[in-house]
């Protein structure tokens, strides 16, 4: 079962990096190249996330690769982009997290 929260990771982490080569690679200095660097990453989350689904429950880890990787482009907006990371933003992750894991355990309790 570890592997394939591995898979569920490795799915966030290049969903991360697909959304962030978006303003990463711009269009005016990386061209095509830019274009590659996103479809690529995004193209391999989603086959690693189809790896994922096979044991972990499509509720699940599509809520954990949206809201973790949410709050990874976020933060990793702050600390490469300079954007601000206003209280409310703070807050508003905090909260999708907190989903995640209420989600997680509705869903863990259910099937017992």
């Amino acid at each position: 079962m570890l592997r394939y929260w591995l898979f569920l990771l490795a799915a966030i982490l290049s969903e991360t990096a697909g959304t962030t080569s978006l303003k990463a690679f711009d269009d005016v200095h990386y061209g095509q190249a830019g274009l590659l660097a996103t479809s690529t990453f995004i193209a391999l989350s989603y086959f690693l996330l189809s790896k994922a689904v096979l044991r972990i429950p499509l509720g699940i880890a599509y809520t954990c690769w949206e809201g973790v990787g949410l709050a990874l482009v976020a933060m990793t907006s702050f600390l490469l982009f300079n954007e601000p990371m206003a209280p409310l933003k703070l807050i508003g992750i905090g909260c999708v997290l907190t989903g995640l894991i209420w989600l997680h355990q509705v869903m863990r309790h259910s099937n017992d």
